[in-house]
């Protein structure tokens, strides 16, 4: 009998060695067919501007993306008016290829910390990306002297299809994105 439990015993090891490596292939194996990244790869909401230094670089991470560009500040009346929209239009189209992207022209502070733009998006329920202007050679390519906010919808090829200045409601971002996407 005892003979018979160190058979019994050996199996066991052997049939749970036997799983696992069964479950490791099929695990790679999907990894492996889907680019390395699992396929639902949950999105994460940022809750912090990104300082950059070149916006056209930065957007390079969008290729692919109908992308609206928003230039916008946490002081502006008709730029905290667009947000909502935003946000619901992101939610609504970003499994089709929409990235919505906020630059905040907020002051930095001396110690390069956009003190108001993370709480205000938290306040806001900013669910995009949104980059901290630093200078104003970051905003080479596009144009807001005209005054903020200047929303720019940029196609899958990265061409500006076009450009807006001042409030605009989320139908008139939603008619013109739904033709791109």
């Amino acid at each position: 009998m005892a003979s018979n439990r160190k058979k019994g015993s050996r199996k066991l090891p052997v049939f749970v060695v036997a799983v696992v490596a069964l479950a490791a292939v099929i695990v790679g194996g999907m990894t492996f067919f889907t680019g390395g990244t699992p396929a639902t790869k949950p999105y994460v909401v940022p809750t912090a501007p990104v300082p950059t230094d070149s916006v056209s670089q930065s957007l390079a991470a969008f290729q692919g993306k109908v992308v609206i560009l928003d230039f916008w500040a946490t002081w502006c009346p008709p730029c905290r008016m667009e947000i909502p929209g935003f946000v619901s239009l992101q939610n609504k189209y970003r499994d089709r290829g929409l990235e919505i992207v906020g630059a905040s022209l907020d002051p930095v502070t001396a110690q390069g910390r956009p003190e108001a733009v993370a709480p205000f998006m938290k306040q806001l329920g900013i669910n995009y990306t949104v980059f901290m202007v630093n200078n104003g050679q970051a905003m080479q390519g596009y144009d807001t002297r005209e005054g903020i906010p200047t929303t720019y919808i940029i196609d899958r090829q990265g061409k500006i299809v076009s450009r807006h200045v001042g409030y605009q409601s989320e139908a008139a971002f939603e008619n013109e994105i739904k033709a791109l996407l």
